[in-house]
């Protein structure tokens, strides 16, 4: 399997896959320890749809924080 990152990059171009992949595993803090191989391709995508909603509300400054926080 594709790392999570190179996934991301390919589904949403334009947007610091780390970013995402942050938000992402921040939505899954709690259920399966924030990790996402449990996530279908389906899911994935739609928790990527989540991310990019995030990023745009709080900022790239905020989504670096997050980012830094997951060691991304």
């Amino acid at each position: 399997m594709k790392g999570y990152q190179e996934h991301i990059k390919e589904l949403a171009p334009g947007y610091d896959p780390r970013h995402i992949e942050a938000f992402m595993r921040n939505a899954m803090e709690g259920s399966h320890n924030g990790c996402l191989d449990h996530l279908s391709l389906a899911a994935f995508k739609a928790e990527i749809t989540m991310a990019i909603l995030c990023i745009k509300e709080g900022g790239l400054e905020f989504a670096e924080r997050i980012a830094k926080s997951y060691g991304l």
